[in-house]
């Protein structure tokens, strides 16, 4: 799946995560930074858990249906990258 077409259909579902492409972050051409990796989902759950279960276990199945792998940036950032 496309970047930016990944991107609309994680913010059309989780509309906290802020997913906005690594540019934003870094300036780089590819990836994506999950602006509102911090907040919590309407579920209960929150976007990224370092210390948890890791990314959202939806945006996980999303990105890995689209050939995408999340990864932590730090304990509070996370960003995905096309495999």
């Amino acid at each position: 799946m496309k970047q930016q077409k990944l991107i609309d259909t994680i913010n059309e579902l989780f509309p906290k995560a802020k997913a906005v492409p690594m540019e934003e972050w870094d300036g780089s051409d590819e990836g994506i930074w999950f602006r509102g990796s911090e907040e919590v989902h309407s579920d209960g759950l929150p976007i990224f858990d370092f210390y948890g279960f890791g990314c959202h276990p939806e945006i996980n199945s999303i990105l890995n249906n689209a050939g995408w792998f999340y990864e932590p940036q730090d304990a509070g950032t996370m960003m995905a990258y096309p495999l």
